[in-house]
């Protein structure tokens, strides 16, 4: 008897770091457990709901891969969630609630020193009507050898080392050429790198350090910034003058991330794209850099940094 492809569809959630990041972990279990990559990003939060938006800025390299639609069989294959076999083109912020329980809130990142701990905290969003136990969170905690014909994989953030996420993923080629436009306009591999993230993960340490120490470091360089905070280019056009801004959107954020923002308040859902492919290109101009200064704490700064030619410059600004 012919034996039945087995596949692993991750459902996306979060942001575009944390997004890629679960990428990369679900490509590992695939090649360990011998399942087809599906990669469903299809929620709208990066486009109009129902088409994906991980298909019109990225390929994969070195792994089989399908579209969820291509699935034979639907409805006779064995299932890891009911929930979603049920609702197949449904996303996850269709299905979940965005709360973390109010007791692992209050609790510090200090505490959870151990990966299992970790583990434990990140059990968030809940089924709507749901508890702890039925959480959103499932995908790096998955064991091997699951007997299911079709694996869901939701997580928001794998606690692994993802190096080597350029020899599997890479860009579309309208995407480079665009990069590559910007960086020859602007010299951008002389320049220096910053990333400041300062809506939804903020820096635990204040921003003036690195603005300090660049000034004394880089004297007299051009400063590529990017970031997600109005505020925060404010304050470096006023203390450094030779400041490079990659040209896009830029709406007033409160507190939320760029991609919370298009979710929430973009009802035409005519912004989504253009603001996702903006953040595409933004992460990887970073990478082009001579010098990059990335925020430690923040997914997309340290994919930039692995993309980068040379990890020797690259410095976690969080730690000068």
């Amino acid at each position: 008897m012919l034996q039945k492809s087995k596949y692993l569809i991750i459902k996306g959630c979060a942001g575009l770091g944390n997004r890629l990041v679960t990428v990369f972990a679900a490509i590992k279990y695939c090649e360990i457990n011998n399942r087809i990559l599906v990669i469903d990003w299809s929620d709208g939060q990066f486009d109009k709901k129902g088409i994906n938006a991980f298909n019109k800025c990225f390929e994969l390299n070195y792994i089989q891969r399908e579209e969820i639609e291509n699935i034979d069989d639907w409805s006779n294959c064995s299932h890891s969630s009911k929930l979603f076999e049920q609702h197949k083109s449904k996303g996850v912020y269709d299905l979940y609630i965005n709360i973390q329980p109010k007791f692992w809130r209050k609790l510090p990142n200090k505490l959870f020193v151990f990966a299992w701990l970790k583990k434990l905290r990140r059990r968030w969003q809940p089924i709507n009507g749901g508890n702890y136990f039925n959480s959103l969170n499932s995908g790096s905690d998955l064991p091997n050898n699951i007997s299911e014909q079709i694996l869901y994989y939701v997580d928001f953030l794998p606690y692994m080392n993802y190096d080597e996420l350029p020899k599997y993923l890479s860009l579309k080629p309208f995407i480079v050429e665009k990069i590559e436009q910007f960086i020859n306009e602007n010299n951008l591999n002389k320049v220096i790198g910053v990333h400041i993230r300062n809506t939804d993960k903020r820096p635990t340490t204040d921003m003036q350090k690195v603005i300090d120490y660049i000034l004394i470091k880089h004297k007299g360089s051009s400063i590529y910034l990017s970031t997600d905070s109005t505020e925060v280019e404010a304050l470096f056009l006023d203390k450094i003058s030779d400041i490079v801004l990659f040209p896009k959107i830029k709406p007033k954020l409160n507190g939320e991330g760029l991609h919370q923002w298009a979710l929430h308040n973009d009802p035409t859902e005519e912004l989504k794209y253009t603001l996702y492919e903006e953040s595409v290109i933004e992460m990887f101009l970073l990478s082009k850099c001579q010098y990059l200064y990335y925020q430690g704490n923040s997914t997309f700064s340290n994919i930039s940094k692995v993309y980068h030619a040379n990890k020797t410059n690259c410095y976690d600004w969080l730690k000068l």
